[in-house]
């Protein structure tokens, strides 16, 4: 992420700075890490028990993230979603991280893999996210891997439930596929327990299999598999 930078602005997340201006924030942030460590974890074991099944992972709300870049040796595609004023930048940003690298690799939205819309937006109306995905070469038959880090919290209540059903319908449509979200629920889950996760996700067609909470339930850690896929 640091290399990401212009080289300009890397003093910012400097060593000396996270060891002065930044360390009483740095407790706090304590929560990326652990977010980061759980969605790698599962993308490991996704793409572990996929290898040679043609893999997709769909980055919900990508924004800055580095998962395309770190698993770009992968077997897996990569799809981002994200606003249309975000994508630019973070191709301009990838771009010259791997002309750095050598060049021979190029980005998701160099691969035309990249969604940009307003999540508040295009979850409530046709065709929805997952059906613009599809046109981008998204394959719903494939083993897929939908990731959702810390971006539910700038939804509406009425598109982070819509949003979660269009994956709930997408990943069901492999056995293999699953959804994986490190993010907040609020208002539908308020709670550390499992089961008031699982009553609001299997509506959506989404069977909770691993969860987790911080902070009695203000962030919830899901992986869950597609409930449609295990009755076809």
């Amino acid at each position: 992420a640091s290399e990401l930078l212009p080289s300009a602005s890397r003093w910012v997340v400097s060593a000396p700075l996270a060891r002065t201006i930044w360390a009483p924030a740095i407790p706090k942030l304590e929560w990326i890490k652990q977010r980061t460590e759980f969605i790698d974890e599962t993308l490991d074991s996704f793409l572990a028990a996929n290898a040679g099944a043609s893999p997709q992972v769909v980055l919900i709300g990508a924004g800055y993230d580095t998962r395309a870049l770190r698993y770009r040796t992968s077997a897996a595609r990569f799809f981002e979603v994200d606003l249309p004023s975000v994508l630019p930048v973070k191709e301009a940003m990838a771009t010259r991280f791997l002309q750095a690298e050598g060049g021979a690799a190029r980005s998701v939205g160099a691969e035309d893999r990249a969604l940009g819309v307003d999540l508040n937006k295009a979850t409530m109306a046709p065709p929805g996210v997952f059906a613009q995905l599809s046109g981008l070469g998204l394959d719903r038959s494939l083993p897929t891997l939908v990731v959702s880090e810390a971006v539910l919290f700038y939804l509406s209540p009425p598109a982070k439930r819509a949003l979660l059903e269009d994956a709930g319908n997408f990943v069901g449509g492999n056995a293999a596929s699953a959804l994986v979200l490190t993010d907040n629920l609020a208002p539908f889950v308020r709670s550390p327990r499992k089961e008031d996760a699982a009553g609001f996700l299997s509506p959506l067609g989404l069977d909770l299999k691993e969860h987790d909470t911080l902070w009695g339930g203000a962030i919830q850690f899901v992986r869950a598999d597609g409930a449609a896929s295990r009755s076809e």
